[in-house]
């Protein structure tokens, strides 16, 4: 087993569930607590072009984001994430400085790929450190993923990702896009995985992605009490826990219970994420879990089996394309169905 490096998306990915709005003293708590936990790398938020608020974990400039970082720790690399679905302007972006955010992340589509790499490799002309991150891996083929990894390799980035962004690979789907990888993704570079938790299986999936025995280091992405859009990520606790199994005292278990107690369980009492049937059908059906995440809201007594009905007719790019207009139209779909049976 090569290296493993663990980074924390708490304040990133878990902004889904409360809309980044974690306040200005949680930001900076959670950022201290997961120094104190001895984490890899801590992923401050998003790069979004939109007012700054010091109360949300979203950011125009990167001093913006260094803000958050109290004491630099010389171990830990602090990162941002930049994504296809919301545009940000590079003409933002300043030239990297000595300290702070050295690694940004960009999650693309497949469909705009050559776009992708043209914008990704001007991130890494200001300076940092680039993580590739493609959306929804499962529509590549074997060959298809291969020349994607092969591709970005060319930009020698921090790590190129396996992302399921939907909750929905296998361990077998896994295992065999971690082997494309091992045999495509050039030398010194990692290999990352970020998960979602909708089919219950990120955490068994991080432990067999560890334990294959890769050629290439590789990152693996969790957060505190798994919170994130959807049913979750892989739970920050779970996979510090299970490396401090193999590498004694690595990491410091603690700090992660200190920063659930003092700003993430309130945001649970209000906003509960995690596991449901609800994400397990979306998953089961390849669906963006924002279908079921807006039918939970607009419609709280719908049952499971009538939404198992609406899934049924979701087909072709719907499934992966959501929009609030979609989501109602099928439900009206499903219900005119239901009144002709």
């Amino acid at each position: 087993m090569g290296n493993v490096k663990v980074l924390d998306c708490t304040l990133r990915d878990g902004g889904y569930v409360n809309n980044w709005e974690f306040g200005e003293n949680n930001i900076q708590n959670i950022c201290e607590k997961l120094e104190q936990t001895n984490v890899d790398i801590i992923e401050l938020g998003f790069m979004r072009d939109v007012n700054y608020d010091p109360n949300k974990s979203l950011f125009r400039t990167i001093e913006q984001a260094n803000h958050v970082i109290r004491s630099q720790k010389e171990n830990i690399i602090y990162s941002a994430l930049v994504e296809m679905a919301n545009p940000y302007p590079l003409e933002l972006l300043e030239q990297k400085k000595e300290g702070g955010v050295e690694l940004l992340r960009y999650s693309f589509w497949k469909r705009c790929i050559d776009e992708a790499y043209e914008y990704a490799s001007k991130i890494r002309e200001k300076g940092y450190q680039l993580g590739v991150q493609p959306t929804r891996v499962e529509q590549y083929s074997d060959e298809e993923f291969g020349l994607m990894c092969r591709r970005f390799s060319a930009l020698k980035p921090f790590a190129i990702y396996i992302v399921d962004t939907f909750g929905l690979l296998t361990k077998e789907q896994l295992i065999r896009y971690a082997r494309i990888a091992d045999e495509n993704v050039g030398d010194g570079i990692r290999i990352g995985y970020h998960s979602h938790n909708n089919m219950q299986q990120a955490f068994s999936n991080a432990t067999t992605f560890i334990e294959m025995g890769l050629q290439h280091d590789v990152v693996i992405d969790a957060s505190i009490y798994g919170m994130g859009r959807g049913a979750g990520n892989l739970n920050l606790e779970m996979i510090c826990n299970y490396l401090n199994a193999i590498t004694p005292h690595r990491f410091a278990e603690t700090p992660i219970y200190q920063a659930w107690d003092d700003c993430i369980h309130e945001i649970y009492s209000r906003l509960p994420w995690g596991y449901s049937l609800e994400y397990f059908i979306a998953a089961a059906n390849q669906c963006n879990p924002n279908y079921p995440y807006y039918y939970k809201k607009q419609y709280p007594k719908m049952s499971v089996e009538q939404l198992k009905r609406i899934f049924d007719l979701i087909t072709g790019e719907d499934k992966y394309l959501y929009s609030e207009a979609k989501a109602e139209a099928y439900y009206i779909k499903a219900q005119d169905t239901e009144k002709s049976l």
